[in-house]
């Protein structure tokens, strides 16, 4: 599968139209090339986003709770009702919601960020800072990275 990555820094229109990098619109699922999922990111003035397969999972996660819990009913408004889905136009671009590019502070340019299954959309300096701090955190949490091992391959990938 495909992967959202690396980081491309595109301008905005006064209509809220932003092209999504060509590698982004690449890496969406075989049938689903036609929108991705906007949202408010959990942890950061940043929109998250994704395509609809990936939507199904996370709505599949709140299965774990029990139906009618405040947990499931916390769950499901939250992430559930902010999703927006926005279509490509034939230039590949998107037209943010004005609600979303506020919560970002987006308004001249927009940084695209890939972050593996899911990609955010920031105002750049704010990515610029938010970048630092994670890398910094990485370098002293370098340890914790671990490989997963496939059982097919036997190897330790890392594990020394």
């Amino acid at each position: 599968m495909p992967l959202f990555m690396s980081k491309y820094t595109n301008k905005v229109d006064r209509k809220g139209r932003v092209s999504v990098p060509a590698q982004f619109r690449a890496a969406l699922p075989s049938g689903f090339q036609k929108s991705i999922v906007a949202y408010q990111a959990v942890n950061h003035d940043a929109i998250e986003c994704c395509d609809l397969l990936h939507i199904e999972k996370v709505n599949d996660s709140l299965d774990g709770f029990a139906p009618y819990s405040d947990e499931h009913e916390e769950f499901s408004l939250a992430l559930m009702s902010g999703l927006v889905e926005l279509t490509f136009d034939g230039n590949g671009r998107i037209i943010l919601p004005q609600e979303l590019m506020e919560f970002a502070g987006i308004t001249e340019y927009a940084t695209f960020a890939g972050k593996g299954k899911t990609f955010q959309i920031w105002e750049p300096e704010a990515f610029k800072q938010e970048l630092d701090k994670a890398r910094h955190k990485v370098k002293e949490k370098r340890s914790m990275l671990r490989f997963r091992v496939d059982k097919d391959d036997g190897g330790d990938h890392g594990r020394r």
